[in-house]
């Protein structure tokens, strides 16, 4: 038996997914989340949740972005970004001079954060780890593996490991002089500092 509508049954006809490309779902998700993330929390939240509001299968949150965690981490991260910050970093001298800038413009980050905060959820934290060396670990490793440097992975994780402590020492005001002086005189002073420990050239092509 079928209905008026012609579907078995006489039920109604499901309507079909919205066509999406892969930027707009990816988009649609992003959005989403900030907005839930923001209202409820990241535990109150679930990722059902998400792609409901973005009109999406919540699958794609896999696809797309890792985990909730790592979705959480984009979202409150994209919300805080700023055309002039490159989405991936190359070299050191453009690693130093952006999260110096970021930091002095808007204080520590969600990355940052994450990072430092005592309690912050495992998963979050891991997250925020993973992309903080994907982002700037991993592009100083190979910029020493194409230069010939040995231990590249232990000396690009204590440079980014000293960049991140300077940048919380100044925003936070750990010390008078390092939170008095100008941006461009940190950034030159650690570029050389780390500069030495990663081989990197002055300008940070390296």
């Amino acid at each position: 038996m079928t209905g008026p509508d012609g579907v078995p049954g006489g039920g109604v006809a499901a309507k079909p997914p919205r066509s999406r490309d892969a930027a707009a779902s990816r988009q649609a998700l992003l959005e989403a989340a900030q907005h839930l993330f923001g209202t409820r929390g990241f535990e109150r939240t679930t990722v059902r949740d998400i792609g409901e509001r973005a009109g999406v299968d919540a699958a794609l949150i896999a696809r797309y972005f890792g985990s909730k965690a790592d979705l959480y981490v984009a979202a409150v991260a994209a919300e805080r970004m700023d055309d002039q910050y490159p989405s991936e970093y190359e070299g050191l001298t453009q690693i130093v001079e952006s999260m110096v800038t970021r930091v002095d413009r808007h204080g520590p980050g969600p990355i940052l954060q994450a990072l430092a905060r005592s309690d912050t959820p495992d998963e979050i934290r891991m997250a925020a780890q993973a992309r903080l060396a994907r982002r700037m670990v991993e592009p100083l490793v190979a910029g020493m593996d194409g230069g010939g440097v040995d231990g590249a992975s232990l000396r690009a994780e204590i440079a980014v490991s000293a960049l991140v402590g300077v940048v919380l020492g100044r925003s936070l005001g750990w010390f008078d002089t390092l939170g008095s002086v100008p941006a461009d005189e940190v950034t030159g002073l650690v570029v050389v500092a780390l500069g030495r420990l990663t081989g990197a050239e002055p300008d940070g092509t390296g």
